[in-house]
């Protein structure tokens, strides 16, 4: 009978000695492999998988598909709870997103970076945390303390860099494209390519299940490539569309699956159902803000920021896309809803809570990271005019801006940290084992913040 991740398990019910061989589940690890778990009264030790033993106290160990007690000792992933205390465990590692942040101010840590642009990445099943030197190629994955070396990268990938899911992580070059298989327990990484002659890349991949989609062009035409789980083979559709002259930014993906890439002549969606694939050029005379994400409204549609007549419009991501205009106060400082990195909600719909940008004393607010009802931002007193720093201009010099942590319904608090950025996107954020991780790729530094219990 398999064992179930939710009631108490009959190992849970013993105090096991010795070895205990545990067969890997797939919905909480995708390491293959039996585990032989090492146990002394009733306490794991280590656990070997593939000839390869693992202390109870190494961070990797969270590969195999671990919960942990209240003392964070890991267990099987098939025991619901303590063998020693009865105690039910926490859940599968890592712990899901929490719906809201309850951040222990008094835990902040700052974890050193090496030399570089640093993108942090959560990739894997279950996640684990790597460290992309986007410049420099150099690939790290996090063990608990520090950042160890796994590989080298080409730097900077095609498009937005690296795209990370459950499967492994994937990127593009001018001429391949590559994905790899994680978590890894061992020192190397296993990387599968796949080209095709006459063929060039334009945008970062996109993970759908399991397989991987990217953009590309051929004889100066627009095409969508599709690389199946099993095989490096390339299934290459004509669009119907001459190829830009320019990289593609994204992908973005929604609730569905589907996936957009923005680009300077137009989208691509490339829907979840029935593989359908469109191609929609931007109304007259609309210039993207390539440097700027689309955000997404409550229905889930995205908006595109972008220029027309020396003015910011706002361009739906939709089958016949319509502009709304702003004008340069809406943009810097007027009410919006924030809706995830790097963007906000559109204004013209009702919101529930509004966030005045640049309201708070003088600052422009920059959002870092959304959930369901927190939002991190970096609030920056930015010299001269904003909008070439919106549109992805450089600051002639770094400016450091604090981190606000918006609870909806509680209002703004400062957090104990700052960070420095020289161009919108160089901070960013992500939440990785009830640990939340700023970082800001003009100065290298990351600092973490444990979340307090519930």
């Amino acid at each position: 009978m398999p064992l179930s991740l939710d009631d108490p398990s009959p190992l849970a019910r013993a105090a096991p000695e010795g070895f205990w061989p545990i067969d890997p589940d797939p919905r909480v690890t995708s390491l293959a492999g039996r585990q032989h778990w090492r146990f002394r009264a009733g306490r794991p030790v280590a656990a070997e998988v593939a000839g390869l033993a693992i202390l109870a106290e190494d961070p990797r160990i969270a590969h195999l598909g671990i919960r942990r007690d209240r003392q964070g000792r890991p267990f099987p992933a098939a025991f619901a709870c303590s063998p020693e205390t009865g105690a039910p465990l926490g859940p599968p590692v890592p712990a899901p997103a929490p719906e809201i942040l309850d951040i222990d101010l008094e835990s902040a840590t700052e974890v050193p970076l090496p030399s570089g642009v640093p993108a942090l990445v959560r990739a894997g099943h279950p996640a684990a945390l790597y460290l992309f030197q986007e410049n420099l190629g150099a690939f790290e994955g996090w063990d608990g303390h520090r950042f160890v070396g796994l590989g080298r990268l080409p730097p900077d990938p095609v498009g937005s860099g690296l795209t990370p899911g459950r499967r492994g992580i994937a990127y593009a070059t001018t001429e391949a494209l590559v994905s790899m298989s994680l978590p890894q327990l061992g020192p190397r990484l296993v990387r599968a390519e796949a080209r095709a002659p006459g063929l060039r890349f334009l945008s970062a991949p996109c993970w759908r299940r399991g397989d991987l989609f990217v953009l590309g062009e051929r004889g100066r035409r627009l095409i969508l490539c599709r690389k199946d789980a099993e095989s490096n083979a390339l299934d290459l559709r004509d669009l119907g569309r001459p190829a830009p002259g320019a990289d593609f930014a994204g992908p973005w993906t929604n609730r569905l699956g589907d996936c957009v890439w923005t680009g300077p002549d137009g989208f691509v969606a490339c829907r979840t159902l029935g593989d359908e694939t469109r191609v929609t050029p931007w109304p007259a005379g609309f210039e993207p803000v390539i440097a700027q994400a689309p955000w997404g409204d409550r229905a889930d549609l995205r908006h595109q920021l972008g220029m027309r007549d020396g003015r910011y419009h706002l361009a739906a991501l939709a089958s016949d896309p319509a502009l709304n205009r702003l004008d340069g106060p809406h943009l810097a400082a007027g009410p919006g809803t924030y809706s995830g990195a790097e963007r906000f909600d559109v204004p013209w719909q009702t919101a529930e809570e509004v966030l005045n940008l640049g309201a708070h004393a003088g600052n422009l607010l920059v959002p870092l990271l959304a959930l369901a009802r927190d939002t991190i931002l970096l609030a920056l007193d930015i010299p001269g005019p904003r909008g070439g720093f919106l549109r992805g201009e450089s600051l002639p010099a770094p400016v450091t801006g604090h981190v606000l942590h918006h609870a909806h319904g509680a209002g703004l608090r400062r957090l104990p940290l700052g960070l420095a950025v020289s161009r919108i996107g160089d901070a960013r954020a992500l939440l990785h084992d009830r640990v939340l991780y700023l970082w800001s790729r003009a100065e290298g530094r990351c600092h973490a913040l444990r979340l307090r219990a519930a």
